[in-house]
Formats: structure tokens, C-alpha cells, sequence
């Protein structure tokens, strides 16, 4: 099972945990849970590895700052679409100085798909900053 606080990709390194009774939880290896979970018990730790040839798709949480405008979060949805990939959820707010702050969570198949995603979205007109948000 793949742990939902810092939703692990294929490209992203990871690292198993072994819980107790659910299982295998699957990290990225820069999660903060994983790191203050493997502090307290070692041994519990397994190797995991992807299976590449999977064609399942995986929630990525993506953070952006544009300025705000007739259409943007129109052009943000074509953008994504146009990378063949599905926003599941979205959170857009106006901030200070007509700032939009964008959280969405995006289905991609792997870092590379994710990367590609973030890129378009870098070239909108307007956007200021795009990037993966960090593990909670």
C-alpha cells in the first residue's frame, strides 16, 4: 500500500515499512514520517522496488502561484489534459496582490509524466511558480 502523505511515484525512490497489521507501507525515501517512524524501529524496514511495466496511474499533489485573470484555471485544466493526465482534485483561491493559489492533485503514471506536467504548467502565461508539494 502506498503511503498517502507523500504519494510515492514510479522514478521516486522508496522505501518499505512494515506495519503493524496492514501490511507494507510504501514511502518516497525523503518522507518525513518514514524517516521519524525508521528512527524508532530499524527493522522493520524492507526493500521495495516498482514494477515498470505497470500501467496504473498515481495521485501526485501539485502546488502553483499565477497571477490571477479571466481564465487561468481554464488554461491550467487544457494544460493538464493536453499531457493526457486527470485532475482528481483541485483547491484554487485569489491571495495578496491578485495571487492564485492553485493545489491540485493530478493522476500520473511516473516521475517522467509528472515532470512533463510541471513543465507546461511553468509555461502558462502568468504562472509564477510550479513545483510537487512536499510530504506531510
Amino acid at each position: 500500500r502506498f503511503a498517502r502523505c507523500c504519494n510515492p511515484v514510479p522514478g521516486d525512490s522508496i522505501v518499505g515499512y512494515i506495519t503493524r497489521g496492514r501490511g507494507v507501507s510504501v514511502h518516497r525515501e525523503d518522507c518525513p514520517n518514514i524517516a521519524a517512524i525508521m528512527g524508532e524501529d530499524e527493522g522493520r524496514q524492507v526493500d521495495v522496488s516498482w514494477d515498470m511495466g505497470n500501467s496504473t496511474s498515481y495521485p501526485v499533489e501539485i502546488e502553483m502561484e499565477a497571477s490571477d485573470g479571466p481564465g487561468l484555471l481554464t488554461g491550467v485544466m487544457n494544460a493538464v489534459l493536453e499531457m493526457k493526465a486527470h485532475v482528481s482534485a483541485v483547491n484554487a483561491r485569489t491571495g495578496r496582490n491578485r495571487t492564485a493559489l492553485i493545489s491540485m492533485t493530478v493522476e500520473i503514471n511516473d516521475v517522467a509524466h509528472m515532470n512533463n506536467v510541471i513543465g507546461r504548467l511553468k509555461r502558462l502565461q502568468g504562472v509564477q511558480n510550479v513545483h510537487r508539494a512536499r510530504p506531510s
